[in-house]
């Protein structure tokens, strides 16, 4: 990997799709801010009716860059809305931006620019090479906007040892 492709994979917090909606070859960076585009100049590429409140936007991934997505709270649903696993579902149009400006759109939601995307079989490969990927459920913490993208990353990982913790001395003093 290049540096900047190394960059962009360390501390990566990805949520990655599911086969049930055929998105298993899809994922979105949920922690690698974007710097040099903000919520107004969204609004102003995708030409919206409305500006979308003050947000952080991220970059999904490294497919697709110009191609932005709402990734929200599964609760909220248009006539545009793709599930794509038990936790998210993504939305990009007017109605979901006019939607959140009024207070009645999801309840968690991050602006994504691109994504990931693996071909069949490469995710499985990459997650059983060693040192590669740690694989964890699904947390709230991954809807934080952390300035940060190792402190999402490092939350992650002090919940599953904490959890691994519990689970070991509950096994261990439950006899």
């Amino acid at each position: 990997m290049n540096e900047l492709s190394q960059d962009l994979w360390r501390y990566a917090v990805v949520t990655v799709g599911d086969q049930s909606y055929g998105t298993e070859n899809m994922g979105f960076l949920l922690n690698q801010s974007v710097l040099n585009i903000d919520h107004k100049q969204i609004t102003q590429i995708y030409k919206l009716d409305h500006t979308l409140p003050r947000a952080m936007v991220y970059c999904g991934g490294p497919l697709h860059t110009d191609r932005c997505t709402v990734l929200h709270s599964p609760e909220y649903q248009t006539g545009k809305t793709k599930p794509f696993n038990r936790y998210t579902s993504i939305t990009f149009d007017n109605q979901i931006v006019n939607d959140i400006v009024r207070g009645k759109g999801p309840k968690k939601w991050k602006i994504m620019l691109g994504h990931c995307e693996w071909q069949d079989g490469q995710l499985d490969a990459e997650l059983m090479r060693p040192g590669g990927w740690q694989e964890s459920q699904w947390q709230d913490t991954a809807w934080g906007n952390y300035k940060r993208k190792d402190k999402m990353w490092r939350r992650i990982c002090e919940s599953n040892a904490t959890q691994g913790a519990s689970l070991f001395l509950d096994k261990m003093f439950s006899k």
